[in-house]
């Protein structure tokens, strides 16, 4: 199982997420602004319109924050993805060094990799 959600705060996103993975897996993350998609990254209104990074599992739980500074209203989509980023042994041994032993819902084989992932969109009016 691998979820997300947010919330918003001034200036702020927070990504949050819950997870059946173990303590010290690690999810990738992606949030991207649909003017970042829309638009030649010299025209955005903001430089941080697509963001990425990685946030660590502790007790089933993920969270990351993303600075929303200038950000203007529109469709804002994050995905957080397992296991793109280097693992802890514990979690390698458990899934395999590329994901080959990982099954469920939200998991996609990408060639000999299997990746889980999962994706939620919102309307930004901050």
């Amino acid at each position: 199982m691998l979820e997300v959600d947010h919330q918003t705060r001034w200036r702020e996103l927070r990504i949050e997420g819950s997870t059946d993975l173990p303590d010290g897996a690690v999810v990738t993350y992606v949030v991207s602004h649909e003017l970042g998609n829309q638009l030649p990254s010299n025209e955005w209104p903001a430089q941080n319109l697509i963001s990425d990074g990685t946030a660590v599992v502790q007790a089933g739980q993920y969270t990351a924050r993303v600075n929303t500074s200038y950000w203007s209203p529109g469709k804002v989509e994050i995905q957080v993805q397992f296991p793109v980023a280097p693992q802890p042994d514990s979690v390698r041994t458990r899934y395999g060094e590329f994901g080959e032993h990982l099954a469920g819902p939200n998991v996609t084989p990408l060639g000999p990799t299997n990746i889980a992932t999962t994706t939620h969109s919102f309307d930004w009016t901050r």
